[in-house]
């Protein structure tokens, strides 16, 4: 009877074993291991195969994007980057993206990345108008994405405030919408006194093309991986610096007072607007995050309603999409579900 039992026993973990290797397989999702070997001889080898192209915006800027197609593409995607990052960061994502059946599409918002710049000072993270990145991305998609295929769109932190002013405004543009630790509010300082700081810097209307208080370039500012609270995953972290070190001219700092105002009011505008809203979301929130607040996030998926699920990612700094592999494997898989049910 002992043995038999034993004998149940091994069965059971041996088929819990090759079930969790079944999950491990359903998509193809690179390790920080593949990673740090795989960098240089294939992800970034794969990100530069595309040229980089530019567009003129409607006030004549010129506007960076690189397309990445891949044969009988399931679904078209579009990403909309944070701020400070453009699509360097992206390499790793665009290519499971693409190993997955995908196709991919990315801009760099105006003023960041490749993206022209709109002050002397290039790190100076800025804008005039939040409403001119959504009209940048609308031009985008209508110069760039077919109509026969579905069509997702991916926004991450800024990039998620546009994104979720874009579909508020093109409803029919995009079949779903995936929104990774979105800034539907910035922290600034800390969560608590946001509203307070928000409304005082919608007040001022002098000096606001200069840094916000206590903000510097992305020279000056240390890149130390222990000082960071965007991710855990250091090989990752050590990458984009590499990234932004080949092309130092895409760096960018700290926000300017200006841009702080912009993203106080859009971000509350994207929450207040989202019920006009009417394809799936998924809204992936990161449970350490220090960047953006959490809570308007829950109040924008309550504001679509039905059609927005909110998933917390326990122990997640910021960026997900760069976090350890943990955090990583259960945003992309989440994505990579949401999207095949799209």
């Amino acid at each position: 009877m002992k043995t038999i039992l034993l004998t149940l026993i091994l069965l059971c973990n041996l088929i819990a074993f090759e079930s969790f290797n079944n999950i491990n397989k359903k998509y193809k999702i690179t390790s920080e291991k593949e990673l740090k070997n795989n960098y240089f001889t294939k992800i970034s080898p794969h990100f530069y195969a595309q040229k980089i192209q530019y567009f003129k915006s409607f006030d004549n800027l010129n506007i960076a994007y690189r397309i990445f197609e891949v044969h009988n593409a399931k679904v078209n995607i579009v990403i909309s980057s944070g701020r400070t990052e453009g699509m360097l960061k992206y390499q790793e994502l665009i290519y499971d993206l693409n190993r997955n059946g995908y196709s991919v599409y990315i801009l760099d918002h105006r003023g960041q990345g490749n993206s022209e710049r709109l002050l002397a000072d290039s790190q100076l993270g800025h804008v005039v108008d939040f409403e001119n990145y959504v009209k940048d991305m609308k031009q985008f998609v209508s110069l760039h994405l077919q109509k026969d295929k579905k069509r997702i769109l991916i926004g991450h932190s800024m990039g998620g405030a546009i994104a979720s002013l874009y579909v508020e405004q093109y409803p029919n543009d995009f079949d779903g919408l995936v929104l990774s630790s979105p800034m539907h509010q910035p922290d600034i300082i800390f969560s608590s006194i946001t509203d307070t700081a928000c409304n005082l810097i919608l007040l001022r209307k002098k000096n606001i093309d200069r840094y916000a208080v206590g903000k510097k370039s992305y020279d000056e500012v240390s890149h130390q991986f222990k000082d960071n609270k965007l991710t855990h995953s250091k090989i990752r972290y050590e990458i984009t610096k590499i990234a932004f070190d080949i092309e130092p001219d895409a760096k960018i700092g700290g926000p300017s007072v200006r841009w702080l105002r912009e993203a106080c009011s859009a971000s509350a505008k994207s929450v207040e607007e989202a019920s006009k809203i009417t394809i799936p979301i998924l809204l992936l929130q990161a449970q350490n995050d220090v960047i953006v607040n959490k809570k308007p996030q829950n109040k924008f998926c309550k504001n679509v309603g039905g059609n927005c699920k909110a998933y917390q990612i326990d122990s997640a700094y910021h960026e997900l999409f760069v976090e350890n592999d943990s955090v990583r494997k259960k945003a992309l898989t989440a994505i990579l579900d949401f999207i095949s049910k799209i």
